[in-house]
């Protein structure tokens, strides 16, 4: 069987280590392949530090050679072009892979609700997002220019410089803490004014995190607006310019840029599968992560639109999410396992900056340090399990 994992994300990493593990203590003998357009794992829940300039790019990636190394997987720096179901094909920029089994695992796109039409005009243009190292490299060589451009401006007196989050999801809410925390050291960096940048996070619905425990929520909200942030809840998005926000009331707020979180959708590349997609452009599975008539193709991770079997609503996507579906699938794949898989909510940590942060566990639930050196720990867990 030759098992060939498109994406070294959260998901198609575990995967891939997995099935290894069994082609190396046995009796499973097949092929595992691995598709990725870089040659590193990218840690997406690391990126809003990336993006405030808290830590280097170094410190959200690993390279796959560190990872793969001595393993029994080969591995293809390639970008995925195309599909050719019928023929168990998929077309990349390094030529045509054959499959026995896919597992489509190539994360989510930023949903800039421009699909099919913009919805919000200029969002795509003049937003950035943080979903990769590439753009959350982007966004903090923005912020460091729109930072020193206002430091110019600041003595000729310029308004305060707004920098403004969209989403109040858990994207939005971790690059608000952490860039609040960079602001105060820009404005000693640059002589400027305490308090002189100032963090505006917008979110559509009546309260942030709105996936998560009400407490949760009301944690997050308070610590932010302690710390400098102000939140306007309840607050659409009509148009975006290149300086200035449009609200739906009609409101412009002048801003220095605009970071996107407003969500994900599946990679524009699946458009053209052939897969049953959903209306964000994830792939339709059932309960055993097959897409939908297509018995062979399995789909992991953000890509991949699971409902929950009791409640049938879709499961959020994240990295725990992910990595539960892929040990689920390498035990399934080797026939160890036959029931369906059952997604399990165990909990999560939202970092708020420095040394705050909340988290759940099951039934219990930790806020400032406490949660904080739990984020640490959970990230440090993680890198051992991969190697």
């Amino acid at each position: 069987m030759r098992v060939l994992i498109l994406g070294a994300g959260y998901g198609g990493i575990r995967l891939t280590i997995e099935l290894e593990r069994r082609v190396h203590r046995g009796p499973w003998k097949g092929q595992v392949v691995l598709v990725d357009q870089f040659p590193l794992h990218q840690l997406v829940t690391e990126m809003h530090q990336v993006a405030a300039g808290s830590v280097l790019s170094d410190f959200a990636t690993v390279p796959l050679a560190k990872i793969l190394g001595g393993k029994r997987v080969a591995f293809r720096q390639a970008t995925v072009t195309g599909f050719d179901l019928p023929r168990h094909k998929v077309r990349t920029t390094q030529g045509e892979l054959i499959y026995d089994v896919l597992v489509v695992g190539l994360g989510g796109e930023v949903d800039y609700f421009d699909v099919p039409t913009p919805r919000i005009p200029g969002l795509r243009q003049n937003a950035v997002g943080i979903q990769t190292m590439q753009q959350a490299n982007t966004a903090q060589a923005r912020l460091q220019e729109a930072v020193y451009r206002y430091s110019k401006e600041a003595p000729k007196g310029a308004k305060l410089l707004t920098l403004v989050i969209g989403g109040g999801g858990m994207t939005g809410v971790e690059m608000a803490g952490q860039l609040v925390d960079e602001a105060a050291d820009w404005c000693r960096e640059y002589r400027l004014p305490p308090r002189s940048i100032h963090i505006l996070l917008i979110e559509a619905q009546e309260r942030v995190l709105p996936g998560l425990h009400p407490q949760i929520a009301e944690y997050a909200t308070s610590v932010l607006q302690k710390k400098g942030v102000t939140i306007r809840l309840k607050t659409m998005i009509a148009g975006v310019e290149r300086d200035r926000l449009v609200l739906a009331s009609g409101e412009e707020v002048p801003m220095g840029m605009l970071i996107w979180a407003g969500g994900v959708r599946g990679p524009s590349v699946l458009a053209d599968s052939g897969l049953k997609l959903d209306p964000k452009g994830r792939i339709s599975v059932n309960g055993y992560l097959q897409a939908e008539g297509n018995p062979d193709v399995y789909a992991i991770g953000d890509c991949a639109l699971v409902l929950h079997p009791q409640t049938g609503q879709p499961c959020p996507p994240s990295a725990r999410l992910a990595v539960d579906e892929a040990v689920w699938l390498s035990r399934y794949l080797t026939q160890q396992w036959s029931f369906p898989f059952i997604p399990h909510t165990t909990g999560a940590v939202i970092s708020l900056g420095r040394g705050a942060a909340a988290a759940v566990v099951g039934r219990l639930r930790f806020f400032g340090r406490i949660a904080y050196w739990l984020k640490s720990l959970i990230t440090m867990k993680y890198l051992y399990s991969i190697g």
